[in-house]
C-alpha cells in the first residue's frame, strides 16, 4: 500500500488550500464556506444525573455489613483469597478502580 497515494475527499467535506504559515491561500479564500458553530448533545440529561448523584451521596460510605461479614469470615479462618484475586485488587487499588 502506497501511504503517499491521495485518498478520496467525502461529498459533505469541504477543502480548503493552506499556505505554508497555515492561512488560506487568497484563492481559496472566497470559496470557503462559513460553518455554524460546533455543537453538542448529552445522551443523558441533567435532571437525571442530579437525580444520580442525590442516590449516590444517600448511600453509606462504608458498607458495615459487608466488613462485618469479612471480619468474621477472617477471624475464623474461612476466608480464602487466591494469589490471583490478591494481585487483582492490589493492581486495581494502584490504578484507582473500585472492586466489590
Amino acid at each position: 500500500m502506497r501511504i503517499d497515494a491521495p485518498l478520496p475527499t467525502p461529498d459533505n467535506v469541504q477543502t480548503q488550500n493552506v499556505s505554508r504559515n497555515g492561512t488560506p491561500s487568497p484563492q481559496s479564500s472566497a470559496s470557503a464556506v462559513p460553518t455554524g458553530q460546533d455543537q453538542a448533545q448529552l445522551s443523558v440529561d441533567s435532571g437525571t444525573v442530579q437525580q444520580l448523584k442525590a442516590r449516590v451521596s444517600q448511600l453509606p460510605e462504608i458498607r458495615q455489613e459487608r466488613v462485618n461479614s469479612l471480619r468474621q469470615a477472617v477471624s475464623s479462618g474461612s476466608y480464602q483469597i487466591s494469589n490471583q484475586q490478591l494481585g487483582d485488587a492490589i493492581g486495581s487499588d494502584l490504578l484507582g478502580r473500585v472492586t466489590g
